[in-house]
């Protein structure tokens, strides 16, 4: 398990998280969303003491990660898979990661073939394609055979035969009963990967819920007899499209509240219920204040 406490990081007049609280749990792989600049990577960097909070905690089953003996036993990180030597072969990175927490040399045989690496394990990385460093770096976080992995933006770079044995692998560790936080802006392989998600934006925690229940929470659909009534949802702070069906579409009220508005204007609704969109509208929606860049 994965715990944040009021985490908080600035780094001068930025501040990159902000307050974040949060529990990553065992057993499922959480999507961890939000747009560039969200503060996604430092808030990994914080959980693996390789930044300092300004305030706040991280727990890593139930300790600092400073105060795990052998920390590659407890968790595992992919931060950036081309943070490797060129010249060391697959096989001498592994063992040099898995001498330094005293781990058996047979764990690098292991992974190596857990990803597909056996074959090329001899080569230098520097000739290794990202789609291959990719795979070394999630060979390298499995080496401790860890509770808890940190996975962040694993898919990038993967053809997509690699990305379908990339999800596979997610949702076998979760069946392990491993904790699997994977970060990416994938978001339509996040929707066949994920069972929960955090979405953050600015720093601060925009969402913390299931798949389901966050693309469930998208627009309402609303047929109505009168045709101006778009316009008297718009006056209420409604946000309405229309549909190429005529369906209002509508954003920012409740159906309680739309239902009301129907009452008082004498319209009849003919139907008034939620509107299932993708996980990319739903995540472009519940982000949009809260990007660096537009």
């Amino acid at each position: 398990m994965l715990e944040l406490r009021g985490l908080t990081k600035r780094y001068r007049d930025t501040v990159a998280v902000d307050d974040l609280t949060c529990t990553f749990e065992p057993g499922r792989v959480t999507g961890f969303l939000g747009p560039n600049g969200a503060g996604k990577t430092t808030t990994m960097l914080l959980a693996l003491a390789l930044h300092r909070p300004t305030a706040g905690s991280v727990r890593i089953g139930g300790r600092r990660y400073l105060d795990l003996p052998h920390p590659m036993r407890e968790v595992g990180a992919l931060l950036d898979a081309n943070a490797v030597h060129p010249h060391r072969s697959a096989r001498n990175h592994l063992r040099a990661l898995a001498a330094s927490n005293r781990l058996p040399a047979r764990r690098v045989d292991e992974v190596l073939e857990r990803v597909g690496l056996t074959a090329v394990a001899g080569r230098r990385t520097g000739r290794f394609s990202l789609g291959m460093r990719q795979r070394l770096g999630i060979a390298a976080a499995l080496l401790g055979d860890p509770a808890v992995l940190l996975l962040d933006e694993p898919i990038n770079g993967l053809d997509p035969e690699d990305v379908v044995w990339a999800r596979s692998l997610m949702r076998d560790l979760a069946g392990q009963g491993r904790t699997v936080v994977l970060s990416s802006h994938l978001m339509s392989e996040m929707e066949l990967t994920a069972d929960h998600l955090v979405v953050i934006g600015r720093g601060r925690l925009i969402a913390d819920t299931s798949l389901t229940g966050f693309v469930g929470r998208a627009q309402l659909v609303v047929r109505a007899s009168s045709p101006d009534f778009g316009a008297v949802l718009r006056a209420a702070g409604g946000e309405v499209t229309v549909a190429t069906d005529g369906a209002l579409q509508v954003g920012g009220l409740s159906a309680h509240r739309i239902g009301e508005l129907a009452l008082s204007s004498r319209t009849v609704l003919t139907e008034l219920g939620p509107r299932r969109g993708s996980l990319e509208e739903v995540f472009m929606s519940a982000t949009a204040t809260s990007v660096e860049y537009r």
